[in-house]
């Protein structure tokens, strides 16, 4: 059944009118940027005094002239001449933000881009999937040098607040770039799936990386968290450098490396279960997990990391190029699981907690031929038991450690033949892969030959494109400028793989389920329960935890496509544009999508520019084959079931209606305004609509019966009572919103203050939905999880040897219904700041810290469904803040020193 969100909206769940609180937000960002507006202008009158400029003059900065590639495929346009939103940010503001990662670096700096903390998330604490205006990373195109980058291997399937944007996407990893390599990031705030294909619906990230022919640079950074009400803790060191080197007499090879290391940060009590066993038997707590810590760690887990990334070039006699350029990044994260507790214990408030059933007691003895009436399969029900008690006396906490690893290689030959046809042919391999292990837990039905640590298998996901690309100044002499001409095809092939955890990960052991017997000398009958049934003993199988990768996969899906872009000054003052592409795909079939595009300079410091398109996000391999399967039994029976995500393709999941994956397809809008008042002064105006339709989700379980196995014997594998659910498209979606970016630089002094404001407004509503693919809190979290409203103010000011920077970031109000229904997190204001002295001439120290005021969210509140503790002050897992970490994480102020050499 599909429900309009009307419908939904009429059964009272959600608000449709904009909260007060919204408004009054809306009017004070208004005012934030009229008086910024006003005292720019005011300044610029100040100076004019003694710098005269004509009126009416269009900005002149560096920013204003800097050239761009992503959005058109023109040589001449610029940031301010562009029809489609970009912005483009330094490799210097990237490489300067002290975080080795490149999500949380781009979550400070866009305020449409958001990523979650993943405290304890099972393998999305390894890979997190961002959100770029509200939409998964997987309708979010991102490019190195003007190249698709290959997705992640991690299909988003761990569902909780921080993936509630981005549940059953599979996005690039961008935590494998290091930010020393990146000369610019351009970022394209449109729809461009008609320039460059599948997953560009809500913009386009283009990575232009450095290629000097000369030069070192070396950057060391260290610095912790100075939390209040917390211990200092969560030491984040970071060293990185790039070398520029000649390659013949008209080539360069760039190299860039980084090695980063960040420690456990912890912001939680521990659990109130944890607290009543160390009270209980006091001698044994010191054997308790993390002591005297709390037992399971809610913050930034450790990592460690190397990154790297090659960029040459070579450039011919004849003026053509070779170029080739490389990344490969390996990082290491591990995560703590919840707590275990061994025994039944009570605190001083007289409250109860009962044992984890990883410590039932396990039978040892099997029923044999000497006894009659315990057939085999039984298990004699005496003192000769096996507890896990002996292995965690004071019960265990499971560390979780992932190991991901990126390689992408791209070579190309591009250049101008004799006609003027510019052409650039190119070919990329890449593969992502993240290995998943367990350390520190069990497989309770292997009993006593359990191993402590597992090796939970890896997933692959491997990708090869082609590429020819040509483009053409077509002069034609009654148009303002040649047409420029683009066109070219390209050739893909996705594989996703899955490869199988050893043996005990996966491993439904001897002590799965025990049929109980009482036996008197060699006469037995069963043991019986209360109600007269007999009694089945159960352990729970594969590593407590996290099940191993129990169903290989090996599954490819190829396309190809081509696109022509057509784009020019039509007349003086009108630039209009238009492009198309038509893409097949093996596994779904064609898809044409379009795209027009118009810039109107009205006069020399107002433009107009707007834009229509349409896209797409074709699924992805993963998407349709990913296979996860987990064995447990039914209450009180012997009877072994699978419960598990199917291939919409397999037999399984089409008995229960699933049909191929479609593509998710959009419809973007956007028009803007562009003003440049003043000499150097930059403010642009735009606002959007996406229309996302057929969006991909994972279905509700099925339950199998009986009847269903007579007739899809396959089922049998599954068992009746078990489970099948697989990927399927469930919901549409509209996503509006607003940006108003402003930049300034102003003569200071004897020295240069840049300013930038960035506004913006986004949300997201769910259009239409198939009830059992999306829950009523998702639709929630879809519309308010990311904050409707984000600022970003920056202030950078340079005086010879010194310089300084303040960052103030605004998030306003956001939810995370499904992890804590009903709270509203109040809005928070964070402060950045660095003070930099040039010591020696080649050599910088900088001192700064990040969120230097201690900006905290909003507590879990106390609610009868989860009930704070009054003796920890955190849920019953410890919790205190929100798991995710809200929109700018929970770890408080974070002080670093700097060291820079540049030769």
């Amino acid at each position: 059944m599909i429900v309009g969100s009307s419908q939904y909206l009429e059964a009272g769940r959600l608000n449709p009118t904009f909260p007060i609180s919204f408004w009054r937000t809306c009017m004070k960002t208004t005012l934030i940027v009229g008086i910024a507006f006003i005292l720019t202008l005011s300044m610029n009158a100040a100076s004019a005094q003694s710098t005269p400029a004509a009126a009416g003059n269009a900005a002149s900065a560096s920013e204003l002239s800097e050239l761009i590639v992503t959005g058109t495929r023109r040589l001449d346009r610029t940031v301010a001449e562009s029809s489609a939103p970009i912005d483009v940010i330094s490799g210097t503001d990237l490489a300067n933000y002290p975080s080795a990662s490149m999500l949380d670096t781009l979550s400070n700096l866009v305020p449409s881009f958001i990523v979650g903390q993943n405290a304890i998330s099972d393998a999305s604490s390894f890979v997190r999937s961002p959100s770029l205006r509200g939409l998964p990373a997987d309708e979010m195109l991102v490019m190195l040098n003007g190249k698709r980058m290959n997705r992640s291997a991690l299909v988003q399937v761990y569902q909780g607040g921080e993936t509630e944007l981005a549940f059953g996407s599979q996005g690039p990893d961008l935590n494998s770039i290091p930010s020393i390599a990146v000369k610019s990031l351009e970022i394209l705030r449109d729809g461009a799936s008609a320039q460059y294909g599948s997953d560009a619906i809500a913009g386009v990230l283009n990575y232009q990386f450095r290629n000097s022919p000369s030069g070192i640079e070396v950057d060391g950074r260290y610095g912790k968290y100075f939390p209040t009400g917390f211990a200092r803790d969560g030491g984040d060191g970071t060293i990185a450098a790039n070398v520029g080197l000649p390659l013949g007499s008209q080539g360069f090879a760039n190299f860039s490396a980084e090695w980063s290391r960040n420690e456990q940060t912890v912001r939680n009590p521990t659990r109130p279960s944890a607290l009543a066993f160390a009270e209980t038997f006091p001698d044994q707590a010191h054997l308790l997990p993390n002591y005297p810590g709390p037992v399971q760690q809610w913050g930034t887990p450790p990592q460690d990391s190397v990154k790297t990334f090659l960029n040459s070039g070579l450039k011919l006699d004849n003026d053509d190029q070779i170029y080739f350029f490389a990344n490969y990044a390996n990082i290491q994260t591990n995560e703590s699981f919840n707590y275990r507790l061994p025994l039944t214990v009570s605190d001083t408030s007289g409250n109860s907690y009962s044992p984890n059933p990883a410590f039932n007691n396990i039978y040892l003895d099997p029923c044999t031929s000497t006894l009659t009436g315990c057939p085999a399969g039984g298990y004699i029900q005496n003192g000769h038991t096996f507890n896990f008690l002996s292995v965690y006396p004071a019960g265990f906490t499971p560390r979780f450690y992932g190991v991901t690893q990126q390689f992408f290689g791209a070579v190309g030959y591009k250049g101008t033949n004799r006609w003027g046809i510019n052409y650039d042919i190119s070919g990329t391999t890449a593969q992502n892969s993240l290995a998943v292990s367990l350390k520190e837990s069990l497989n309770s039905s292997l009993g006593p030959q359990s191993p402590t640590s597992f090796y939970d298998g890896k997933f692959i996901q491997k990708e090869n494109n082609f590429n020819l690309d040509l483009s053409y100044p077509w002069a034609v002499s009654w148009l303002a400028s040649p047409i420029s001409v683009a066109g070219g095809m390209e050739w893909r092939n996705e594989n996703y793989q899955q490869l199988l955890g050893d043996a005990a990960s996966i491993a439904a052991g001897p002590y799965s389920a025990q049929p109980l017997y009482n036996c008197a000398g060699a006469a037995c009958t069963p043991a019986l329960d209360g109600t007269g049934k007999q009694i089945i003993a159960t352990q729970a199988t594969t590593s407590n935890g996290y099940g191993g990768i129990s169903a290989p996969v090996d599954a490819s899906q190829v396309s190809y496509a081509g696109y022509l872009d057509v784009e020019a000054d039509v007349v003086r003052d009108l630039t209009l544009g238009i492009a198309g592409r038509f893409e097949h795909y093996a596994s779904f079939g064609n898809t044409t999508l379009g795209k027009f595009q118009v810039r109107y300079k009205a006069l020399d410091w107002l433009a107009l520019r707007g834009t229509a398109s349409t896209g797409f996000h074709a699924p992805t391999p993963g998407q349709s084959n990913v296979e996860t399967l987990s064995t447990t039994f039914l209450p009180g029976t012997t009877t072994q079931v699978q419960i598990g995500t199917y291939p919409v393709t397999s037999a399984d999941a089409k008995y229960y209606h699933a049909v191929p994956l479609k593509p998710e397809k959009s419809t973007n809008f956007s028009a803007g305004i562009v003003l440049t008042p003043v000499r150097n002064l930059l403010v642009t105006i735009d606002g959007y609509q996406i229309s996302v339709r057929d969006r991909i989700g994972i279905s509700q379980q099925f339950t199998v019966q009986p009847a269903d196995i007579v007739n899809l014997p396959a089922l049998a594998y599954v068992g009746a009572g078990g489970t099948v659910q697989y990927f399927t498209n469930g919901f549409n979606t509209k996503t509006k919103g607003a940006d108003v970016v402003a930049s300034y630089p102003i003569q200071l002094g004897a020295g240069t203050l840049e300013t930038a404001l960035a506004y913006n407004y986004n949300k997201t509503d769910v259009t239409k939905y198939n009830p059992q693919v999306i829950s009523a809190a998702r639709i929630i979290d879809i519309q308010h999880y990311a904050p409707n409203n984000r600022v970003n103010l920056n202030a950078n000011y340079g005086w010879g040897p010194i310089h300084a920077s303040v960052h103030e970031n605004y998030y306003g109000t956001y939810r995370d219904e499904n992890d804590y229904p009903g709270q509203l997190f109040s809005a928070k204001y964070t402060t950045d700041l660095e003070v930099g002295y040039q010591v020696l001439k080649n050599l910088t120290a900088a001192i700064g810290g990040r969120n230097i005021f201690n900006a905290f969210p909003d507590k879990i509140a106390n609610t009868a469904k989860a009930p704070i503790s009054p003796i920890t002050g955190g849920e019953q897992d410890g919790e205190l803040y929100p798991r995710t970490g809200g929109p700018f994480g929970f770890n408080g102020a974070f002080w670093y020193v700097r060291l820079t050499a540049q030769f």
